[in-house]
């Protein structure tokens, strides 16, 4: 009868971490990266890559400036895409570049932050708002 109750337990136990490693290998993952020029012909560029196996759905974004420590933090926008937002697919295991040429580019130099950094506001469908830090 022992065996039975250790085998019950120890089948369960090994049920429930391999459903455990199911679901933090299937979290929801987002990466942000940058190429930052000085050049507003070339422009910046952000890299958005979804590194889940499903596809996610971007409705809008912030690019922001931040001054001020926690819980004093300002934010002012540099960029969004204002009235034109859409939705925007980003399959999985793939990305999107937001690109930031012409009169949309943006300083990064000591000299253009002024002691701030540069954040990026998401809004994936189904998920609360998050902040990411891009440079700063």
């Amino acid at each position: 009868m022992t065996f039975v109750v250790w085998w019950g337990a120890g089948l369960s136990t090994l049920l429930a971490v391999v459903k455990l490693w199911e679901i933090w290998r299937d979290r929801f993952q987002i990466e942000v990266g940058y190429n930052l020029t000085g050049s507003p012909e070339i422009g910046n560029d952000l890299f958005i890559r979804n590194l889940t196996t499903r596809p996610a759905i971007l409705c809008y974004w912030e690019l922001l400036f931040c001054s001020g420590l926690w819980p004093f933090r300002k934010y002012s926008e540099i960029s969004s895409p204002g009235p034109d937002a859409y939705d925007l697919r980003i399959d999985a295991h793939s990305s999107v570049t937001l690109g930031f040429s012409g009169c949309e580019h943006f300083g990064w130099s000591e000299k253009a932050l002024n002691g701030r950094k540069i954040y990026i506001r998401l809004h994936f469908a189904g998920r609360r708002p998050f902040l990411r830090k891009i440079y700063g």
